[in-house]
């Protein structure tokens, strides 16, 4: 690592992504970063640590993380079929200050371009030195993949918070997609689910204002009534521009489940958006979190 704490490579691997990003611009789940697809898209993005999915948005300091870009397209080829890539990472302060920035982290790498084998799925890898981060114990990281003989370029961008030296970080190598829907993309880790149903539900009479994302989360193995009660939720909604709209109105849940299987079924109404507002898209994110850290539900939802 340099004395700014920054290393980074490039790794071509054939190795596929958990994460599967169907739409243009997005949230994905378990982080909550963002993607805009302007001009390049992938067939799916996850970040690792020591080859592990991360499973929350807190990262470690002094440690190499990975950004996996599995078939990125939309770069530019010259007349040998050669294409040219740059990844620029910046971290900001919640101030946003700037406290990294290297314009491209594969300037060192692989110079004489890459071919369309090598663009099947590649890592974007760097670091974050503690000594940069003083008296930040967070900010909003931000990596842009941009074609260096074009204009076309991927986003990504991320609120981060910061490890503390030693601590245990939130990593699976077991994280799977939960069965869906279009439009919904969900993961689940240390539980079994058979899937999940979304729909809009406008008839809910505790806010007769609000329509509301129904999901059903059917068949919930690994867990119980209790622990499903007793575990962290939290819900986001964004606009067309992923820009969070703050929403005062409340989740209602509800759980059912039989206690000799420890089996359960759960069904959530999230509040987004006014019932007359029917002609913007919104995304709604919703996280449960087991109290053992480990059991997760993820689920994001483009309507």
């Amino acid at each position: 690592m340099s004395c700014k704490g920054l290393f980074a490579s490039i790794a071509a691997c054939l190795l596929f992504s958990n994460v599967c990003v169907a739409q243009k611009n997005g949230i994905l789940p378990l982080t909550g970063m963002k993607f805009f697809n302007e001009g390049i898209a992938a067939g799916s993005i996850d970040i690792k640590i020591d080859g592990a999915q991360l499973l929350n948005n807190r990262i470690p300091l002094n440690k190499e993380i990975e950004i996996r870009v599995q078939q990125p397209i939309g770069f530019t080829a010259d007349n040998s079929k050669t294409m040219f890539a740059g990844a620029e990472v910046i971290v900001l302060s919640a101030r946003g200050e700037i406290l990294m920035n290297n314009p491209n982290v594969f300037l060192r790498s692989y110079s004489n371009g890459f071919t369309a084998k090598d663009l099947q799925a590649f890592s974007i890898k760097f670091g974050i030195g503690t000594d940069l981060m003083k008296a930040n114990p967070g900010g909003i990281l931000k990596v842009r993949l941009y074609d260096l003989k074009g204009k076309n370029q991927l986003r990504l961008e991320i609120p981060v918070s910061f490890a503390r030296p030693g601590e245990a970080l939130q990593l699976s190598k077991n994280a799977k997609n939960i069965k869906s829907g279009t439009g919904v993309n969900g993961m689940i880790n240390g539980l079994e689910t058979t899937g999940l149903a979304v729909n809009v539900d406008t008839t809910i009479k505790v806010a007769p204002k609000m329509a509301y994302t129904s999901m059903d989360i059917s068949n919930i193995e690994g867990s119980s009534l209790s622990e499903i009660f007793s575990g962290k939720e939290s819900f986001w909604v964004y606009d067309s521009d992923l820009n969070e709209v703050k929403i005062t109105d409340i989740l209602l849940k509800k759980v059912k489940g039989a206690l000799e299987n420890n089996s359960v079924n759960c069904t959530l109404k999230i509040p987004y958006r006014l019932k007359s507002n029917i002609a913007k898209l919104y995304t709604v994110r919703y996280r449960w979190e087991g109290t053992n850290k480990s059991q997760v539900i993820d689920v994001v939802v483009k309507n």
